[in-house]
């Protein structure tokens, strides 16, 4: 069988695709973007784009990871200064994706959908944008780790296990958002899901001090 060769892409019409998906998809969605609307945006032929990304799910796809890389890389240039507590990371990283909302809603509004309302997307869509909140909760991870070794954890606690257990919050947080998104159409940006910052700053808050109130009085 011989392998099909393929084309390199033009660099400056990827960019043009990229800033006008990202557009598109922001503001009318995965199903009402249309793909005509997109190409007429970038100036390039509808062909154009099936021939870089195969079809719409693909655009999609790509626009979505550009979405995710660009967050990851805005973050990860901010966050070289450790917090003590997990209270403090989860205020951090709520800041930080605040600011990116600001300086990048389409962004944003495009990562809401994929990561929030994932359910109403295509399933192979669905299989692959789960490939990157792996990947998104493997940072977190590490970022836990780091906080947890500035941390006077008791000589009994299984740091692993501690971990896990904060990514299992992690897990629940995520659940209770995209619960929070089939019923509400209308998130814009992290102002919208305040609610969510709260919610997380109060479970680390109970994971790292506990829920049983100290007995102070000497027996």
């Amino acid at each position: 069988m011989v392998a099909t060769r393929s084309v390199p892409k033009d660099p400056a019409k990827v960019e043009r695709i990229m800033q006008a998906a990202m557009h598109a998809f922001a503001a009318h969605g995965y199903r009402d973007a249309k793909t005509d609307a997109i190409a007429s945006v970038a100036a390039v032929s509808k062909g154009l784009i099936f021939h870089y990304y195969g079809s719409k799910q693909g655009l999609y796809m790509a626009t979505v990871q550009t979405a995710t890389d660009t967050i990851i890389t805005t973050i990860n240039q901010q966050i070289f200064d450790v917090p003590d507590d997990l209270v403090t990371l989860m205020v951090r990283s709520a800041q930080y994706k605040a600011a990116f909302g600001k300086d990048h809603p389409d962004e944003m509004k495009v990562m809401i959908e994929a990561y929030g309302a994932l359910e109403r997307l295509p399933a192979k869509i669905q299989a692959q944008i789960k490939i990157l909140y792996a990947k998104a909760m493997a940072i977190s991870r590490e970022m836990i780790g780091r906080v947890l070794d500035k941390m006077p954890l008791r000589e009994d606690v299984d740091r692993e296990a501690t971990i896990a257990l904060i990514m299992g919050v992690y897990n629940q947080i995520f659940m209770e958002f995209q619960a929070y998104m089939r019923e509400n159409n209308d998130v814009q940006s992290m102002d919208d899901v305040e609610w969510v910052v709260s919610r997380a700053k109060a479970y680390m808050g109970i994971l790292e001090h506990g829920f049983v109130a100290s007995n102070l009085k000497s027996e």
